[in-house]
């Protein structure tokens, strides 16, 4: 198998062992009434500890903007966890993938980069529903989840462009130490809310090591050979079974208005990725040679009706 092959089926790996989030949060929540902020933090400690082979490797890296990443990728899981458990596991998923549009919308104000037209349509579409998701699910109920889960999604724009701005620094080795570091700040919240059994301890295993820990490092492992675009675009496949799992297992059905928000969320990403997509193969096609340059290889010019 080609090393392109391998990292496509390694970026879709890693989406799909990524997408079993909802249903393990659900799980250790309501099944094992394990505090949602102990599961964050647990489920941090453990992909922090998965990946901290790496740490060595952190030397190199900007001091503060590794801080301040990490900072962010504390709000980013923090939020998740927490949405997770205070509203449907769609709702969480697809205000979290929203965080394509906040990067673009900060690429213009912080790095200076054009907003195209395919851009701002993308914007308008995540936009809209995004806002569907938020007014239809803003009940007393679900308003705290909607609220982490449209948090967590401004902290993981904030984080990938923090990370964009780094040139040096090993990925893994900062994923191991922004873990840590969620750990680190998550605990004062879930301090004595630790009440767990060993079953419910295993499954935070299995979080931090095959939902968290080992899915990134095949993602870093397949963006080597697979353009970003196709990467991100492989990436949407978490969205897509996360609620899928939940259902399937629990029994969870998204409201109409998730639905609805969720697919224009979808259609506004890829309305974002698959234009540069199309942009760059169209950059990378061969030219064809002139006339004069098949005149000098030997064949004739073919003449054209004006």
């Amino acid at each position: 198998m080609s090393p392109s092959k391998t990292g496509y089926l390694l970026i879709l790996a890693s989406a799909v062992m990524w997408s079993f989030g909802g249903i393990l949060v659900k799980t250790l929540t309501q099944t094992y009434g394990v505090d949602p902020r102990a599961v964050a933090c647990l489920r941090s400690t453990v992909a922090g500890l998965v990946l901290s082979w790496a740490l060595p490797r952190l030397k190199h890296a900007p001091r503060w903007r590794v801080v301040g990443a990490g900072i962010s990728y504390t709000l980013v899981v923090f939020g998740f966890v927490v949405s997770t458990s205070g509203t449907t596991a769609a709702n969480a998923i697809f205000l979290q993938y929203a965080y394509p549009l906040f990067v673009a919308v900060g690429a213009v104000l912080i790095f200076s980069e054009p907003l195209g037209r395919r851009t701002l349509l993308a914007l308008v579409i995540g936009m809209s529903g995004i806002a569907t998701i938020l007014i239809c699910s803003w009940t007393p109920g679900q308003r705290e989840g909607v609220a982490y889960g449209f948090m967590s999604a401004f902290a993981f724009a904030a984080f990938t462009l923090l990370q964009r701005s780094m040139r040096d620094g090993h990925p893994i080795a900062m994923s191991s130490f922004h873990n840590l570091m969620a750990a680190a700040l998550i605990l004062p919240f879930a301090w004595g809310r630790f009440q767990i059994s060993f079953p419910a301890l295993l499954i935070v295993a299995v979080m931090g090591t095959f939902q968290l820990g080992i899915p990134y490092v095949l993602f870093i492992w397949g963006l080597k050979t697979v353009p970003t675009t196709d990467a991100a675009l492989l990436t949407l496949v978490e969205p897509v079974l996360n609620p899928v799992w939940v259902w399937l297992f629990i029994g969870e059905t998204p409201h109409p208005s998730t639905i609805v928000g969720g697919a224009l969320i979808l259609l506004a990403l890829l309305t974002r990725f698959l234009g540069v997509r199309r942009v760059r193969q169209v950059k990378e096609m061969p030219k064809e040679p002139d006339a004069e340059e098949k005149c000098h290889d030997g064949e004739s010019p073919v003449h054209q009706q004006p």
